[in-house]
């Protein structure tokens, strides 16, 4: 989508994980050194349709496309218990939330949502005020600050319960250089190190 954030690398042409991982080793690198490790609870499974709706009909104009997009947000899924048995789940329907598993575009409209986050942290001046720089990747989420890692924390969790998503507490921390590690996508930051599991970089 060509009018996404430079702070998002899933699911993007010519972007990947490894782009992700390289732009926040270069935050790193010019002194931000506080890193709000952020999870959120089942992303994919709590995007607000109305709200995400909206964001695609701002960039969606034919009212049939619009239509099949909100169907399929809302079909049930065939599922399998644990004997096999097949049984429809209408969760997505029943709570207005989440964009069913395999669904063909659920990732252009994780990214889509996100921009709304990325976006607003810039326009209410977070990213300057704070110094704190956003890189996401799908679900993954990073804010890496010079400093003032509490006001951005703070300031992240706020703007998350406005966009209806959930922090996971339990997950959530802030990680300070170069005492602490933590890991984003699948890659492990430390001292002096950038490691995927098997070995560096």
């Amino acid at each position: 989508m060509a009018d996404l954030d430079p702070e998002h690398y899933a699911y993007r042409r010519n972007r990947s994980a490894l782009d992700a991982v390289r732009h926040v080793h270069k935050l790193i690198n010019t002194g931000h050194v506080e890193i709000v490790d952020t999870d959120l609870t089942a992303y994919f499974d709590t995007l607000p349709h109305c709200e995400l709706l909206k964001s695609v009909a701002r960039r969606v104009v034919d009212g049939a496309m619009l239509r099949l997009i909100k169907m399929w947000l809302t079909a049930p899924v065939e599922e399998k218990d644990e004997r096999g048995k097949k049984h429809r789940n209408t969760r997505n329907r029943d709570e207005d939330r989440g964009s069913p598993q395999g669904f063909p575009i659920s990732p252009l409209l994780s990214n889509l949502y996100m921009r709304r986050f990325v976006l607003g942290w810039k326009e209410l001046g977070h990213e300057r005020r704070l110094g704190a720089s956003i890189v996401n990747y799908a679900d993954d989420l990073v804010i890496c600050c010079r400093s003032r890692g509490e006001e951005t924390l703070v300031a992240m969790r706020v703007m998350m319960t406005k966009l209806k998503l959930t922090v996971n507490e339990t997950k959530t921390r802030i990680a300070k250089l170069p005492e602490e590690r933590f890991d984003f996508p699948g890659y492990s930051f430390g001292v002096a190190t950038l490691r995927k599991p098997g070995g560096p970089i």
